[in-house]
């Protein structure tokens, strides 16, 4: 099979994108584990709230998500946890950052 047919069959090439954007989502949902933790279910036309701005995720790019801003002509790239509000059932809701395990705890004195 050629690989460079695939490009030319709009069908395999949105086969070809969804399952990306599945994996990402995947990852983005196992490693900050935000419906396990806040109720937050990142998905793909998810509304979000950054910095006051709000949006709808239209894609992911690796661990980031994809945001179309209301009123902005392009998507901008941003981080699942990185000042981000999920719209819920219950609300919005913050998301917050995982622990980093390689991080320094201060010892009690």
């Amino acid at each position: 099979m050629n690989h460079d047919e695939d490009f030319d069959d709009p069908a395999a090439a949105e086969y070809q994108n969804q399952r990306r954007q599945a994996a990402d989502l995947d990852y983005i949902r196992r490693y900050y584990a935000l419906e396990q933790r806040h109720g937050i279910r990142v998905a793909i036309d998810g509304r979000v709230c950054s910095h006051g701005q709000e949006g709808t995720i239209v894609d992911t790019s690796g661990q980031y998500l994809m945001v179309q801003f209301d009123g902005e002509e392009l998507p901008a790239r941003r981080h699942a946890t990185s000042n981000m509000e999920y719209a819920t059932a219950a609300g919005w809701v913050a998301a917050t950052p995982v622990a980093d395990p390689c991080a320094r705890v201060p010892q009690e004195a």
